[in-house]
């Protein structure tokens, strides 16, 4: 059983970082070593600060803390850093012997690119971890979502279910939602592994 979990969006804003404290919330009291590891981050406040705030977990990592809010693939080349997934895979190596479990959290959407040929989806691969996609709950997240699956399924990254995370205003329980929810597993084979409540 793989150690660990990536968890990537259909896009910016769909809640990757709220459901990696919630799910970091509920597996914590495990008597195991979790870390919550943000390979690339853009922009400010943190998502790492977030986490460790909202999920009272001291055990967070980044490897590159960019601050332009941005796609990384323009962050990198405004503030001149080289992006190496050496980095990363060196990171993760060495974590993956001190952790019992990791999560690791994608910026952006699948598609998004860290370079030229590398983009989350790659990101993703190269965690040796399957994708648990988050997905936003109302109107449009059939497409977007959908195209997200299609994209990870054509670079081979297994996907082990998507949710939606919690949205002001959204009803679960509405039919738009559920009808979302049992639309995008029918077409897509993925399992729906349900929404993310309102933390606090």
């Amino acid at each position: 059983m793989p150690r660990g979990l990536f968890i990537a969006g259909t896009g910016t804003g769909v809640g990757k970082t709220y459901a990696s404290a919630f799910l970091l919330s509920i597996i914590k009291s495990s008597k195991g070593k979790i870390l919550y590891y943000k390979p690339i981050q853009c922009g400010k406040p943190a998502d790492t600060a977030f986490v460790k705030k909202m999920a009272e977990h001291k055990d967070v990592a980044c490897s590159y803390s960019l601050k332009t809010p941005s796609s990384p693939h323009f962050a990198f080349g405004k503030e001149k850093i080289k992006f190496n997934k050496r980095t990363i895979q060196t990171f993760l190596t060495a974590a993956k012997k001190r952790y019992d479990f990791i999560f690791v959290e994608g910026a952006g959407g699948v598609r998004v690119p860290i370079t030229q040929n590398f983009d989350m989806a790659d990101l993703a691969k190269l965690s040796g971890f399957p994708v648990l996609l988050v997905a936003q709950p109302g109107l449009g997240t059939i497409n977007h979502a959908l195209l997200s699956i299609d994209y990870l399924k054509s670079k081979n990254v297994e996907i082990c279910g998507f949710i939606f995370s919690w949205a002001e205003g959204v009803d679960f329980n509405g039919e738009i939602v559920l009808d979302n929810a049992k639309t995008i597993s029918k077409i897509s084979k993925v399992p729906f592994c349900g929404g993310i409540p309102k933390l606090g």
